[in-house]
């Protein structure tokens, strides 16, 4: 279900996810002019450079890769990711409203849509950010160049305290880091090296020749009669942690699956949820007794992954929250209790039988 995506690397490198949640409105409270210069040089700056990225799947197991970055809004920017590690390498282009991933030594890879409509979505985010954290701000310095640091710490302490470094001149992020409500790290990513160029400085660009590519499965919104006809009624009332919003309801390609996305402003929180009432529980997650009944849980670097069975519907919620929240989510929303070896053989069977 794309919890162990390597989405997140590409929002550390190119944090355009945060970027486009800081985005303003005229209505939205007044935030701090280096947030809303980093959402300005998205689209207006252009510059080449190499970033280190490192991020943390577990307390002693990291992945770091050297990426080297072209960026020419509006129309191009290309991500080329050198682990430094016995990781593939591999390579992301964004030309237009296309993007595409793919392996640059077997040239195989996939295309679909590059990411999703942000403006007035991503700005609506603004006043829960400003709700949801605190943001202190202080001069600092990176790559000899003028810089203001900026720490994005939440109001609930149960998830991420974001750490900018932005560039005085340009807006662009030259340093983010990310730590865990416990205060160890769970991504950072860095420019080693960063160069201004021209806008138009990549007008020429093509994507190379000779790639074997494969179309993502989209995800599309889903509509209230999508909704009722792939759960069979309307979809369980799961009770998120404070301060977060519903932003959009989808359906998946990997099956009968309704994705319901939540957003503080920062963070993102998602909810899967099929027909069923006997949990899967994902590999490699453990499982909590409760009084009401059992929950599976995984640590996944900075996210947690909670899966469970309530009122006839299996359940997983992800995000960048920590597990006792988590968990007393999954129990105000309601756990069904330990199915019975009967219940499992009728399942199994269901699953055997089309």
């Amino acid at each position: 279900m794309g919890a162990k995506s390597t989405e997140p690397l590409v929002r550390a490198v190119a944090l355009w996810g945060l970027v486009a949640a800081l985005a303003t409105s005229a209505r939205a409270a007044p935030a701090p002019a280096p947030l809303l210069q980093a959402v300005r040089a998205r689209a207006a700056v252009a510059y080449r450079g190499e970033q280190i990225v490192v991020a943390w799947n577990a307390a002693t197991r990291a992945d770091a890769s050297l990426v080297r970055i072209e960026h020419d809004p509006p129309a191009w920017t290309r991500l080329d990711y050198v682990p430094l590690g016995p990781s593939r390498r591999w390579t992301v282009i964004r030309s237009g409203t296309v993007e595409i991933r793919f392996d640059p030594l077997q040239l195989t890879g996939t295309t679909g849509r590059a990411g999703v409509d942000e403006d007035d979505f991503e700005a609506a985010r603004l006043p829960w950010l400003l709700q949801n954290y605190r943001v202190v701000t202080a001069q600092d310095a990176l790559l000899g160049r003028k810089a203001t640091r900026l720490e994005l710490a939440p109001v609930a302490h149960d998830r991420p305290t974001h750490r900018l470094t932005v560039d005085d001149e340009t807006g662009v992020v030259l340093r983010s880091e990310r730590a865990g409500p416990d205060g160890s790290l769970g991504e950072v990513t860095a420019f080693l090296k960063f160069e201004i160029m021209p806008v138009g400085w990549r007008r020429g660009a093509v994507l190379p020749s000779g790639l074997h590519l494969t179309p993502r499965e989209p995800v599309r919104a889903a509509s209230a009669a999508d909704i009722i006809r792939v759960l069979g009624g309307p979809p369980a009332g799961v009770a998120v942690p404070a301060g977060f919003h519903k932003t959009g309801e989808y359906l998946t390609g990997d099956g009968p699956v309704v994705q319901t996305i939540y957003s503080d402003g920062l963070s993102t929180l998602a909810v899967y949820e099929r027909r069923g009432s006997v949990a899967s529980p994902p590999q490699g997650s453990q499982v909590a007794a409760t009084p009401s009944g059992p929950i599976w849980v995984q640590r996944l670097g900075l996210r947690t992954l909670v899966h469970w069975s309530h009122t006839g519907r299996v359940l997983t919620m992800v995000g960048e929250v920590s597990r006792p929240s988590l968990l007393a989510a999954a129990e105000r929303t309601g756990i069904a209790s330990a199915p019975r070896l009967w219940d499992r053989l009728l399942a199994w069977l269901h699953e055997l039988i089309p």
